[in-house]
């Protein structure tokens, strides 16, 4: 019985043993295959790697513009302002000495001293002596006002100049594009390849790869907007932003200057962006019709009108929950331009602003 029993056992072991390197063999070439369609798709997800690590450059270098921009703003303005000061003054103390020789007898009373000579040839030295005093005088205060006139021009060209070069979202979020359809690329190269063999080395590294520039973009967004200050607006633009916010329970009229800023430079650069949103809060002209707010009351609602623009912004941001904070307000910004590093900028921005007026 015993001796049946062993043959039998030995029998199934060696079936089961056939039955295994038969299954080895189709199953190695299964991966070989699987191996051999993933190959070419991770030399070209390689590709693109190169790709957006270049793309993803281009947009540091273009957050680092948007700030660069308005801070060199800033500090023109307030170099402007203080070359005009110290020319202003400048023309003043000069003046003020000039008054001075008037009030203390003018010219009469420098030549009435050339009666207390009583030779012909020093008179004559005394009289060529006080005209000279009172010509450099008046020279000095007609070349300080023109000093100060040149001064005040140059530095307001300088601060036109700055003022019109800053950056806007415009200019970053072409790259930025760029770079989220390059990521996009490169994942679904990734699930292609992943489709095919699960675990493979270059795979494992690619996706590693993968997550690596995804964290290089947040800590590019992150860092960059940190440097960004606020730009002060006009006096016009603080009002409607105030004013636009009212309108909106829960809105802060930081969002709107934010948004302001980052889309115009509060009116400074309102051009139209090339998906064709005009104005200097940026519209779509189909979007700002559907939300369109008459600000001024002046019977007209203009895209270009910066009190129309902004009570417009506040009407459609109110239209999606800004109103209400938190994810809310987060959602309402995204809905403005539909990017994470737009709303994450316009958010740090808003809390710049209460910190620098509130």
């Amino acid at each position: 019985m015993l001796a049946p029993l062993r043959r039998a056992r030995a029998l199934g072991v060696l079936g089961a043993a056939c039955l295994v390197l038969s299954l080895a063999g189709p199953a190695q070439a299964d991966t070989a295959s699987a191996e051999a369609h993933a190959r070419p798709i991770l030399a070209r997800v390689q590709k693109l790697q190169a790709e957006v690590n270049k793309a993803e450059h281009s947009y540091d270098q273009s957050l680092m513009g948007v700030a660069a921009g308005v801070n060199t703003a800033i500090q023109t303005g307030r170099v402007s302002e203080e070359i005009q000061s110290q020319a202003a003054a400048a023309s003043a103390a000069a003046t003020d000495r000039v008054r001075g020789l008037y009030m203390s007898g003018g010219p009469l009373a420098l030549y009435a001293t050339l009666l207390d000579s009583g030779d012909i040839t020093e008179l004559q030295d005394r009289m060529v002596l006080v005209g000279h005093v009172v010509a450099a005088d008046r020279g000095v205060v007609e070349a300080d006002d023109q000093l100060a006139a040149v001064a005040a021009q140059q530095s307001a060209q300088a601060d036109h100049r700055a003022t019109h070069r800053i950056q806007t979202a415009r200019s970053v979020q072409r790259v930025a594009d760029k770079v989220f359809a390059l990521l996009a690329q490169e994942q679904d190269l990734l699930d292609q390849a992943n489709a095919e063999v699960t675990h493979q080395q270059a795979l494992d590294a690619a996706r590693a790869a993968l997550a690596a520039q995804q964290a290089a973009l947040s800590s590019i967004t992150a860092s960059r907007i940190a440097t960004m200050q606020v730009l002060p607006p006009p006096s016009l633009y603080m009002s409607l932003y105030h004013r636009a916010a009212a309108t909106c329970a829960g809105l802060s009229w930081t969002v709107l200057a934010s948004i302001g800023q980052v889309e115009s430079g509060h009116g400074r650069n309102p051009s139209t962006s090339s998906a064709g949103a005009m104005g200097p809060m940026q519209f779509l002209p189909s979007t700002f019709a559907h939300y369109a707010v008459d600000g001024d009351h002046d019977g007209v609602a203009d895209i270009m009108n910066p009190s129309d623009a902004i009570f417009t912004a506040a009407s459609y941001l109110c239209a999606n929950g800004a109103g209400s904070g938190g994810d809310a307000l987060y959602n309402a910004i995204w809905h403005y331009n539909h990017a994470d590093w737009y709303v994450q900028m316009v958010l740090a921005l808003a809390q710049k602003y209460v910190a620098a007026f509130v």
